[in-house]
């Protein structure tokens, strides 16, 4: 159920991000699973598939592609515009090239592994009933480039890939991240078969807001906006989204859940900050989503997506932790 090797963590240190994302983000949730349960290992990447600019086709417009597989400058440009690290002055922005101890390069390999962890993470969903990458969500890239930290979208990357090998025809996209699932939206607007929904923070993505024509304002099949001040009214509001998804959409035959735990009372990331649950509402909401799929026998496949500071690991931690004891306690009914 867990997906998780170090090797796959993508570290904004490395390469002289200053982002406030803690590099151990994802090794603290697996070392605190595994105290709960000794017998937890790696997952072995080698099982992962290589992500080839033919998977990258299914979502992104070749131009795009070609670009990041092209010239090392070309693919610098790409990584500083994703990664908001220069301002509009031209100057750096949340990055210190001289602190960089790898090259832009071997980011795209992470990114790349990352993408073939939440495809086979997916995968093997359709089978298990449930999986949890301790990574991916890269749901700001759109169909021409990268943004808001996401240089590709690895849930429609995955989606259209199990769709091309016919293990599945239809998909919803459920995303609870603080920001808009504004690539997600994007990507598939045209496409009926992948269905979106996104509770968020009503203001404050995307940053660079523009016009109402631009891409990133192209909504969800179902968007929950909360406002400032509106917590309270959180988890009623993703029940309504729940059921209005239910109704109007046929069941699908996966759900990606896009699992960000950055409307967190203490995220750390700037833009976070008009969206702020308690660490009881965050399980609370992780419960809603996943006994809305069990009871429907959808099978559901987890990516983190945002998460920014010392304690976002608590969030991902309490959340398999009750997956885990209410599972065991399904087991030992089923068993009697």
């Amino acid at each position: 159920m867990i997906f998780y090797h170090p090797d796959c963590d993508f570290k904004f240190s490395d390469y002289g991000i200053e982002i406030p994302v803690v590099d151990d983000r994802a090794s603290s949730v697996f070392e605190h699973l595994k105290t709960l349960d000794p017998s937890l290992t790696y997952f072995d990447p080698a099982l992962t598939p290589q992500i080839t600019k033919e998977d990258l086709l299914l979502a992104h417009n070749k131009d795009f592609v070609d670009r990041i597989f092209g010239s090392y400058h070309e693919l610098e440009r790409e990584m500083m515009s994703c990664f908001e690290l220069v301002d509009a002055e031209g100057n750096y922005h949340r990055y210190n090239p001289k602190k960089a101890k790898k090259d832009f390069n071997h980011a795209l390999s992470i990114v790349l592994k990352q993408t073939g962890m939440t495809y086979y993470a997916t995968k093997n969903a359709l089978t298990t009933g449930l999986s949890y990458f301790l990574g991916g969500g890269m749901h700001h890239a759109m169909s021409f480039a990268g943004r808001g930290f996401c240089l590709v979208n690895d849930i429609v990357i995955t989606l259209r890939k199990l769709q091309k090998e016919n293990l599945i025809k239809t998909a919803w996209v459920i995303d609870v991240d603080a920001h808009k699932g504004d690539g997600t939206s994007e990507l598939t607007a045209k496409d009926a078969s992948i269905v979106t929904l996104s509770i968020h923070m009503k203001e404050g993505w995307p940053l660079d807001s523009g016009s109402v024509g631009d891409p990133w304002f192209i909504p969800c099949n179902i968007e929950m906006g909360i406002d400032v001040g509106e917590e309270d009214q959180y988890l009623d509001r993703l029940s309504t989204a729940l059921n209005e998804l239910d109704q109007n959409y046929p069941r699908p035959d996966v759900a990606i859940v896009v699992n960000g735990a950055d409307p967190y009372e203490h995220d750390e990331l700037q833009s976070t900050d008009k969206l702020k649950l308690t660490r009881e509402q965050m399980l609370s909401r992780d419960v809603l989503v996943y006994q809305f799929l069990l009871d429907r026998k959808i099978p559901q496949s987890y990516v983190m997506a945002g998460g920014y500071g010392k304690r976002s690991w608590e969030i991902y931690t309490q959340f398999l932790k009750f997956v885990r004891e209410s599972s065991s306690k399904r087991s030992e009914v089923s068993s009697r």
